[in-house]
């Protein structure tokens, strides 16, 4: 079996690092971090006890030029690229009247800027079977405390995702959006800052009666970069145990907040 190659951004930890452990299988595997070198090769012993060579890489993605750094290391290692991955996010949680344009260049600089980078150089060395997945977000449809910026990059995901699968179609490449419900990582650990009412609401208006998990998103991200998932593309796919079926319960967290 010939191993592909898949890069997925902010894999040290939460849902990249379940993402790209799942995809060691068959893929060989880019760790990339922001600044936690321990963190990613820890992730890179990992899948590489599932058989996957391993390149780390550690790079801000606000930053164009290690953006561009990120991109030529994987090339210059594997040459060539299957699997592209954008799950990495940043930004500031705050009401959108509190934030400034510093914090909206960063967040869509790490969101969105990088991405865009990312599949401007890397495409060409992608296949017939190659797959770009972009990890969304709720916070795109539905208004949420201290999400705005956020929200917005994530919106900006899916709008470029659908053009990527009209535009790499041709070529046999894929491009699909995964929205996960809120999702038990670090991340929402930060977000929630131990308000455990905000927690039990979260719980509450999840029909499935449990959060997320990042294996649950793993889950749809293996099937959407495998050869099962060749004609599923353009597509928005959320994995949220029901939450946006009901309206969730982000009117009530307004009030919490």
């Amino acid at each position: 079996m010939t191993r592909r190659v898949a890069l997925v951004t902010g894999s040290a930890r939460g849902i990249g690092r379940a993402i790209l452990e799942r995809l060691a299988v068959d893929h060989d595997c880019v760790v990339h971090g922001r600044r936690d070198a321990a963190a990613a090769e820890e992730v890179a012993r990992v899948v590489a006890g599932k058989g996957a060579d391993t390149l780390v890489v550690t790079a801000d993605l606000g930053d164009a030029e290690q953006v561009a750094r990120l991109a030529d290391s994987v090339l210059q290692r594997f040459g060539r690229l299957d699997t592209l991955v954008a799950n990495a996010a940043s930004t500031a949680f705050k009401p959108l009247v509190d934030v400034g344009v510093r914090h909206s260049r960063m967040t869509f600089a790490t969101v969105v800027d990088s991405l865009v980078e990312l599949v401007h150089r890397t495409a060409p060395a992608m296949g017939a079977g190659g797959r770009v997945l972009t990890i969304g977000g709720l916070d795109a449809r539905f208004a949420q405390a201290g999400h705005g910026l956020l929200g917005g990059a994530k919106a900006a995901l899916e709008a470029l995702t659908r053009s990527w699968a009209v535009e790499l179609g041709p070529r046999g490449v894929t491009a699909n959006t995964i929205v996960p419900g809120p999702v038990l990582t670090d991340s929402l650990e930060t977000y929630l800052n131990g308000q455990d009412d905000v927690r039990r609401l979260l719980v509450d208006h999840t029909p499935v009666g449990r959060l997320c998990t990042p294996d649950d998103v793993a889950d749809v991200a293996e099937f959407l970069v495998s050869p099962a998932a060749a004609m599923i593309s353009g597509q928005v796919v959320t994995v949220d145990g029901g939450v946006s079926a009901q309206g969730g319960p982000w009117g009530a967290m307004r009030e919490l907040w």
